[in-house]
Parts: C-alpha cells; structure tokens; sequence
C-alpha cells in the first residue's frame, strides 16, 4: 500500500540546495509546479520545499532584486514536515494537513519520494468505497458502550455496510456519530424501512442519498 502511495525521487522534478531562484521558477513555471523538493548537493538529503508563491512574493516587494544571485535556500519551507518510512500509516493524515505533497525519508533520513494530497484523499476515497457508495447514514452516538455494534447489528438487518468510521466531538459544533457507508446496490424498500426503525427508536440520524443527492 505503501509503495502505491509514494511517488519516488527518480520521476519528480528536484531541485539542489546549491541551486539559484532564476532556475528555481524556470522549473517550476516549465512544469507548472506549485513547488518542489530541495536536495542537498548529494542529491540525497531532504531540506525542505521551495514554493512558486514566496519567490514571486519577494519579486514583487523587491522588484530590483537579481533572482540569479538569490539561493533557493533562502526560502525553504517545511523543511520538518516528513513521514518516515517506518512511522504509523495513521500519522500521514496529521503530518500532511494542508500540504500538496509530504516528504517521504528513509531510516537514514534520505529523500526517498512524496506523497501527493491527491493520493491520499484518491486512496481515503476508495477505502470508504465513496465510488461505490449508494447512501451515507450518519448516526448521532448516544454515548453508550457498545453503540457501534448496536448499530451496526440493526444496519446488517436491512442492507450490507461497506464501510464505517465513528467521529468523536469537535470544537466545530459537531456531535460525537457513528458513519456507515452502504451500497449502491441495496434495495430502496429496505432503506426506508431501516429509516423507520432507527425514527421509532429515536436514533437520531440522516441518511444521505448518493444516487439523487438528497437527504
């Protein structure tokens, strides 16, 4: 899964620590790159990201500065943002938060690849079966013991669950709950019966209609 995830050094566009801003957004514009690795002059060691944005940010409120004379260096960025090839597959979703990609190091700190966003979202897509996902039911948890499994029972008496997480409390206002995702395949009379049930027992719940968009 791992391998799957990473694309590796040989087929990205790096960039040498020894390296000048000129070339910096040469490579960047050519390649129309948001931003790139920055390597040490061994082409081994990860020292951090040089972002399109922040050299011409720099051009702009220093518009007599030579970008030729100007060390990539200078505006390194995330250079302690990484995954390492041995940490938790569960640390990659903290670790890359708002990043385009995630520096991937090896157990001797070499630059191994990135992991792009859109791999990680591509594969959190897939492993909640969102692409063959007929209804999302959200379930407001009602802080008991077992409640996860008490639901899931229920579900499995009308429809097959594809997948499933449970979402603790937030400071943005949202309840603890309980979401599973069900087929696209599952019979409609059973969905509604399965609404039924959960209103009569007061389950709190919204069940969210992939195929008419509708909740």
């Amino acid at each position: 899964m791992f391998d799957d995830l990473v694309v590796y050094k040989d087929k990205l566009q790096c960039l040498s620590e020894s390296a000048m801003c000129d070339e910096a957004i040469e490579i960047l514009e050519d390649n129309h790159l948001r931003c790139t690795p920055i390597l040490d002059q061994t082409n081994t060691m990860y020292r951090g990201n040089i972002y399109r944005y922040h050299i011409y940010q720099y051009k702009y409120h220093h518009p007599d500065s030579d970008l030729s004379k100007i060390p990539v260096t200078r505006f390194l960025k995330n250079s302690t943002r990484v995954f390492r090839q041995n940490d938790h597959f569960y640390r990659l979703f903290f670790a890359m938060k708002d990043l385009p990609y995630l520096a991937v190091i090896d157990e001797n700190n070499a630059f191994v690849g990135v992991i792009p966003h859109d791999n990680l979202i591509d594969f959190l897509a897939q492993a909640w079966a969102i692409n063959r996902a007929g209804y999302i039911l959200f379930v407001k948890s009602m802080g008991k013991r077992g409640d996860l499994n008490r639901l899931a029972r229920i579900i499995n008496r009308y429809s097959d669950i594809s997948s499933s997480m449970f979402l603790d409390r937030t400071d943005y206002r949202t309840h603890a709950m309980s979401i599973f995702v069900l087929p696209e395949d599952v019979d409609k009379i059973q969905i509604n019966q399965l609404v039924k049930y959960l209103s009569r027992k007061d389950i709190e719940h919204q069940l969210y209609d992939l195929q008419s968009n509708k909740i």
